[in-house]
């Protein structure tokens, strides 16, 4: 038996669309949809994607979110303008020579993993954090920052780089305090009557919770108690939204086994722009297909075993 021994099968946007009209006898096997359907199309597909974003059905887009404290703030904006420093991945290292205040560069203890242009955070003397950009590629084991220090900076301070920031999360479903010392605590997720009920809310201290709301271009994450270090951070696991289809070739930015359920409900919706009717089984065939996929996606439940149980 012969096999292609490759599991890399994808389409594009505008093959997504082909497939819905071909569904739908809009198009004819080789036929090629105008610019004006695609617009329409890709139009629709983007909405229908949006929706079903609120259905919680794309577990693969949990990702492990990266947010810097700063000493005695309850709020972090999360999102592309967002002033919290988040992000999906990040360089830490430590000051290696002692710098002053108004110096513009930073010998560390290493540079790999920091670029040019990449958002850089260092903890100052006074226990915050002065953010900035590296100028320049690192050379050795010295930085160029394109501010200069505005406090002393010590032997062994902590210094973060990340490239990129993050887009707003849809929510988050689990979050840890990282400690310095490489202990992680969990956060207590609360909703929003349980956080406003807080009296103290700029009480300071180790967090122990946490309230996200979502917003729209950016959400906010409100914690308590307020942190006392910036050596601490926060790791979330949070929903990333799905990314739009904005070019024609596009691939999805879903596993394979979503293609199929992607062209047959863009079917359905897209229907009525085409003066077509779908049949009840038509509807049906394309909820279970979104049903299945949406169920055999979801989060593995927990498995408890219990040592020394009767049998």
């Amino acid at each position: 038996m012969s096999t292609s021994g490759s599991v890399d099968f994808a389409v594009t946007r505008n093959e997504i669309i082909t497939e819905a009209l071909e569904l739908l006898g809009v198009l004819a096997n080789g036929d090629t949809a105008d610019a004006n359907d695609v617009s329409s199309c890709s139009r629709t597909l983007n909405m229908m994607i949006k929706h079903w974003q609120a259905n919680g059905v794309c577990f693969w887009k949990s990702r492990e979110v990266y947010l810097f404290l700063v000493p005695s703030t309850a709020a972090y904006s999360l999102g592309p303008s967002g002033t919290g420093n988040a992000t999906l991945s990040f360089t830490k290292t430590e000051v290696a020579t002692a710098a002053v205040s108004g110096a513009s560069t930073l010998v560390v203890d290493s540079i790999s993993g920091i670029s040019d242009g990449d958002y850089i955070g260092v903890e100052l003397d006074g226990g915050s954090l002065q953010w900035t950009t590296v100028n320049g590629t690192p050379s050795a084991a010295t930085i160029t920052l394109t501010d200069v220090l505005t406090d002393d900076v010590s032997v062994d301070a902590n210094v973060y780089a990340y490239t990129s920031g993050i887009n707003r999360p849809l929510f988050i479903t689990e979050g840890r305090l990282h400690m310095d010392n490489g202990v992680e605590t969990p956060l207590d997720l609360q909703p929003r009557n349980e956080y406003k009920r807080i009296s103290q809310k700029t009480l300071t201290g180790s967090t122990v919770s946490a309230w996200y709301d979502p917003q729209l271009t950016n959400g906010v994450l409100y914690i308590w108690p307020t942190p006392t270090t910036v050596k601490d951070y926060l790791v979330l696991t949070a929903r990333m939204p799905i990314e739009d289809f904005d070019n024609a070739t596009d691939n999805p930015d879903f596993p394979q086994e979503w293609l199929l359920p992607l062209a047959w409900n863009l079917a359905v919706l897209v229907a009525p722009k085409f003066n077509q009717e779908t049949s009840a089984d038509f509807k049906a065939t394309a909820g279970n297909m979104f049903a299945n996929v949406a169920d055999s996606a979801a989060d593995y439940g927990s498995l408890f075993i219990e040592i020394g149980a009767n049998r």
